[in-house]
């Protein structure tokens, strides 16, 4: 009884072991890859990848990747002392069961890339399936309007059926495998070790006694190995994963990003050519920013406007020359360019949280430069009457679409830094409230970059520069 309360322990102890250690690997990695993605990743053109990577994938990560490897090094220890113990009893009986439990591991071998491909070819049919739902959910309120529920339920089908297939493909493999590796264990590894045992007893060279000590053992020999074999299998549908975590490296911080860039001066485009998704939008364009000016940046929808200001901002890649106080923009950290920028979006981005937090998301500001920006911005009146504590909700859903806009507008303000990047910046206001933002930007004394489908004559005369992206491009 005192044995059997010691290896419970072991056992208990060993459980709290394994799973603290998946947690923290788990961890690691998780921390590791939204680092990639939040800090050093390119923005991404289909958000539906990185999604599905961050939960599917890094899920089927922790099943057959750090679980795998937990098993096989928990049946290698098994399998060792196993073999030390039947050495004892006799080595020449002891090899033959070895050898023979070894000689399936090449059916493994066999089916390792064909396993590899349909790991693959079920990871991107599981992106394509997330992306799908991710693109029905958002798309729902249209989706009901217009009765088209048979056609979205039909082509989601159609995503998760692919999806599952990919799975059933990949899961038929391994089992196969499984299943053939279970015969030559059977034969080979049972049949023909027995035989040869059965020889050394007539020959005098065991006894009886001996050999079923072996035979005994043998369990603890094959069954770790075939043990061993299917885990690695399940850690190779893993490979195409850990790919990716190797390169997402964890870089240090760039000490540079530490010293101000220094008063902006100019911005100078020259030859820029830009793309996203493979399609060209501007080719050998030229453009020279000066410290203070007002920009106004004009095309029509998907003509690359706000592609061009996130790439200003270094978010994006361009051919060509790029600097920056004559200095060519990538040699600069990424940290010192952005924070040239304060970024006014169409869609504005909002967290689950208060006001005040949405405006200064986690940066240390006073109250006083907090009201400030709010009345700039004319959001004063929506915080008297709601407070800095009040709750926006997920992606602002207890504000309307002008107090949302808004909020991004005063977020800029507050943040003071030497250019505004405008995205169709009052889209979602009145005119009369536009007129008063437009006022609070050009009073600012920034530089001022903005696109916009649609501005009044009154106020592109105000511009400096008034640039149609169609005839720049």
């Amino acid at each position: 009884m005192a044995g059997f309360a010691a290896l419970s322990f072991l056992g208990q102890c060993q459980v709290w072991v394994k799973n603290r250690l998946v947690q923290t690997v788990n961890l690691r990695i998780k921390t590791l890859m939204a680092k990639n993605l939040i800090d050093d990743g390119p923005l991404p053109e289909d958000a539906s990848k990185p999604l599905s990577f961050m939960t599917n994938d890094l899920k089927l990560l922790e099943t057959n990747g750090i679980t795998s490897e937990l098993t096989i090094l928990q049946e290698l220890l098994t399998l060792i002392f196993a073999i030390a113990a039947a050495i004892y009893f006799d080595w020449l009986t002891t090899l033959v069961f070895v050898v023979g439990a070894l000689l399936p591991m090449a059916v493994s071998g066999l089916t390792q890339k064909p396993i590899d491909r349909r790991s693959k070819a079920w990871s991107a049919a599981n992106g394509q399936y997330t992306g799908s739902l991710k693109d029905l959910l958002s798309g729902l309120d249209t989706i009901r309007s217009y009765h088209a529920n048979t056609v979205a339920k039909a082509r989601l089908n159609q995503s998760s059926t692919a999806m599952e297939n990919g799975l059933r493909r990949m899961n038929n493999l391994i089992g196969s495998a499984d299943v053939w590796m279970s015969f030559l264990s059977l034969t080979v590894g049972l049949l023909v070790p027995f035989g040869f045992g059965i020889v050394r007893i007539l020959s005098g060279v065991i006894t009886i006694a001996g050999f079923i000590g072996i035979v005994q053992l043998s369990n603890s020999i094959t069954n770790p190995l075939l043990i061993i074999m299917d885990g690695v299998n399940k850690w190779n549908t893993t490979r195409q994963i850990q790919a990716k975590l190797r390169t997402a490296k964890d870089t240090s911080s760039d000490k540079r990003s530490e010293q101000p860039l220094g008063t902006l001066q100019t911005l100078t485009l020259n030859n820029i050519t830009l793309s996203r998704g493979g399609k060209a939008l501007l080719q050998n364009f030229n453009l020279t920013i000066k410290a203070g000016s007002k920009i106004l940046l004009k095309a029509p929808s998907g003509f690359g406007k706000t592609t061009l200001l996130y790439a200003l901002q270094g978010q994006l890649p361009m051919q060509g020359s790029y600097q920056i106080n004559g200095i060519d923009a990538g040699q600069l950290p990424p940290r010192q360019q952005l924070d040239l920028f304060s970024l006014i979006k169409q869609q504005p981005f909002l967290f689950n949280d208060t006001l005040r937090f949405n405006l200064t998301l986690g940066g240390d500001y006073s109250q006083d430069e907090l009201e400030e920006a709010a009345r700039r911005a004319h959001l004063d009146t929506l915080v008297a009457e709601k407070g800095w504590d009040y709750q926006c909700g997920e992606n602002g859903a207890n504000l309307s679409g002008g107090q949302i806009q808004r909020v991004e507008i005063a977020r800029a303000f507050l943040v003071k830094r030497p250019v505004i990047l405008a995205d169709e910046a009052t889209s979602a206001l009145d005119d009369k409230l536009s007129d008063a933002i437009h006022d609070e930007l050009f009073a600012s004394g920034k530089t001022v970059i903005e696109v916009a489908h649609h501005i009044s004559p009154e106020w592109q005369a105000k511009f400096d520069q008034v640039i149609d992206l169609t005839q720049a491009a």
